[in-house]
């Protein structure tokens, strides 16, 4: 994941610039808004006993509350209790109460928990007053946001005034310069740039000059970047999706699902009527030449859009699975699916499974995992899977030789055979659990990095 920590001073334009920076890198990035996570805190503390802070009170109302945030049109929202308050959380009232209540312990530990789940799991842009410091330290730019206190008291006001609030500038005034006092003294994560945060002062800049100065910086130093890719291959049943979702959780980045992409193919070949009794290379190639496949991320779970049609509820139907089946091994259809492969390894921290990653999608890859087991182990597991799906009927003996069968061809097929590659680490699971083998994983992982 790549990380972009905004720190800085009450006025400074942090959420601008965040939105803005978000909006020039495009869909892979999300934004996370710290402060509304305080906001939607002191707002539901305010609805019980308004503005007095008293410490045992808040923790009560953190304790008897559920803050949730959902992003809708791609835009951030906080639900307190499944009720949206996200049009109530920017009153002037509000944002001093979050300040006053973000100095307790408990509430900070609320937030971290949220804010760390969220940057382990997406590319981000995140801003606040604690992020290169305490939310995100590997952050890999870290921008840290100033200004003159006059020049930010007047974006304040300007910003309240729009909103129709009746205020005085020396009021406006006043109360940041209180602010910057709290925000800086408070005894846990004070408000304070790091040794390798990039201070910038926006006193004579736009916020729009702002956002290109610190855009110019975050391209030089994604340009820089190496994204790690992980190729996981093996047998049916061995056990590889499961090690890579785990260690996709463990190390924060994107398992890609091949069999998605495929099957979000065969969606589409059924969404423009595709004639299932004429396929052949001439028909998947003009096919392929009309589709457009595009690969997002919602809250972890991979979607496949082919077209502007998002098909990741239609994915996993028996209907489907059969004419993916028949459409992946056109060649037209395997270079649509290796070209999005790739291009996604290139721009996201990635795990990636199948039967060729390493051979054939990313043989670059800097860790390379063949996953194996006794033929008798994966049949058991595929046994027990159908029989936990309802499927009474099967035998022990049917399944072990449909698996034996799936081997074969798995292995003798023209294109995209299962072969192990020589620079391959072999992951047996026959005696040992899935999560034995992804630890092992991880010990190989964390002895290159290291």
């Amino acid at each position: 994941m790549f990380k972009i920590s905004i720190d800085g001073y009450m006025g400074s334009g942090k959420s601008t610039l965040a939105k803005g920076l978000v909006r020039r890198l495009g869909d892979d990035f999300k934004i996370l808004d710290t402060g509304a996570i305080f906001r939607g805190f002191a707002y539901a503390y305010k609805q019980t006993y308004g503005l007095e802070v008293d410490e045992k009170k808040v923790k009560e109302v953190l304790d008897s509350n559920v803050l949730d945030i959902r992003f809708i049109d791609d835009k951030q929202n906080i639900f307190i209790n499944k009720e949206n308050v996200t049009p109530f959380i920017r009153t002037e009232d509000v944002s001093q109460l979050a300040s006053k209540i973000s100095v307790f312990p408990f509430v900070r530990e609320r937030y971290l928990k949220i804010a760390k789940d969220f940057a382990s799991r997406n590319n981000c842009v995140m801003e606040g007053r604690d992020i290169g410091s305490v939310v995100m330290p590997d952050a890999n730019v870290k921008i840290f946001l100033t200004a003159d206190e006059n020049k930010r008291a007047e974006r304040r006001f300007e910003e309240a005034k729009l909103k129709g609030e009746k205020v005085k500038f020396s009021d406006v005034l006043k109360d940041l310069k209180e602010r910057d006092e709290r925000d800086t003294n408070r005894p846990v994560a004070p408000l304070k740039p790091v040794a390798d945060s990039i201070i910038v002062d926006n006193t004579d800049m736009t916020l729009e000059e702002t956002i290109d100065f610190c855009y110019e910086i975050v391209m030089k130093k994604m340009q820089e970047k190496k994204f790690v890719n992980i190729a996981i291959d093996g047998y049916v049943c061995s056990g590889k999706s499961t090690i890579a979702k785990e260690l996709a959780r463990r190390l924060g980045y994107n398992v890609f699902d091949t069999g998605a992409v495929y099957r979000g193919i065969a969606c589409a070949f059924k969404y423009l009527k595709g004639d299932e009794n004429v396929i052949d290379e001439k028909t998947m190639k003009n096919f392929a030449n009309q589709i457009f496949v595009e690969i997002k991320f919602v809250n972890g779970l991979q979607h496949v859009l082919v077209n502007g049609v998002d098909h990741t509820k239609e994915l996993r139907t028996e209907e489907i699975s059969t004419l993916s089946a028949k459409l992946s091994p056109y060649m037209s259809i395997r270079e649509k699916v290796l070209k999005i492969q790739r291009k996604f390894a290139e721009k996201n921290n990635t795990v990636m499974e199948g039967r060729d990653i390493g051979s054939e999608v990313l043989p670059n890859a800097d860790f390379k995992f063949f996953i194996t087991a006794d033929e008798k182990v994966r049949a058991t597991r595929r046994y027990e899977q159908q029989r936990a799906h309802g499927n009474f009927d099967v035998t022990f003996e049917q399944v072990l030789e449909d698996l034996r069968d799936r081997d074969y061809k798995d292995t003798h097929r023209e294109h995209g055979a299962i072969k192990k590659t020589a620079d391959a680490h072999t992951i047996d699971t026959t005696n040992q659990t899935l999560d034995e083998s992804v630890e092992q994983c991880l010990e190989i992982i964390k002895s290159k990095i290291e």
